[in-house]
């Protein structure tokens, strides 16, 4: 048995390479080695230490929302109201003012660019749709007598304001029963000269051409 000695102690035995390395590692290496464990649980201490604090922050805010969920709701609103008032008060408020100057100025009338002849031709509307409203005095004759006044008074108002359309208005309003009321000849005239660059005068009325 004592034969078998020589050959299990011979260099030819093979050793597994960790535990070679284990084997030939020096004092230095071994004690530095078994130095780093500590060094890396203190690393991981303090990493956890760091992140204990984010971690029950964000756990304490997901129970609040979830005890006072009807309350966050409001708050939500109420930020949300807020946001969009602020919204609207930076963008649409200044042009909202500017739509509302620029109709200001359409819908305000300049009386200093009407001319004499115009205020004459005011008072010959007025009183055309007074002669236009006599017929009613007459409770059914005048309803006859607006049938032969419909073509005149469609026929003047062509020739005063070079409308089809306020012509094509005219007849029909005349020649229609209880619509004598209107005055159309004065509303046509107020329309062409207070009210010019409004867009209902832009469509009925011919637009001087331009200088």
């Amino acid at each position: 048995m004592l034969a078998f000695l020589p050959a299990l102690l011979s260099p030819a035995i093979v050793v597994h390479p960790a535990a070679r390395s284990l084997l030939t590692m020096g004092s230095k290496e071994f004690s530095s080695c078994t130095r780093r464990a500590p060094c890396t649980l203190t690393m991981s201490s303090a990493l956890t230490t760091t992140f204990t604090p984010v971690a029950d922050i964000f756990a304490d805010a997901a129970v609040w929302q979830s005890n006072h969920a009807f309350l966050s709701g409001i708050l939500v609103a109420i930020a949300t109201r807020l946001i969009i008032s602020e919204i609207r008060a930076r963008i649409e408020k200044p042009v909202m003012d500017e739509v509302g100057k620029r109709v200001k100025e359409e819908l305000t009338p300049d009386s200093t660019q009407i001319s004499s002849a115009d205020w004459a031709k005011l008072a010959g509307c007025i009183a055309l749709d007074l002669g236009g409203d006599s017929s009613e005095l007459l409770p059914v004759l005048g309803e006859f007598t607006d049938i032969a006044y419909a073509p005149f008074e469609a026929a003047l108002l062509k020739v005063l304001f070079k409308s089809n359309a306020i012509a094509g208005f005219g007849f029909v309003e005349e020649i229609l029963p209880f619509t004598d009321v209107l005055p159309t000849f004065t509303l046509t005239w107020c329309l062409s000269n207070l009210f010019p660059s409004t867009p209902l005068a832009r469509r009925l009325l011919p637009q001087p051409l331009p200088k």
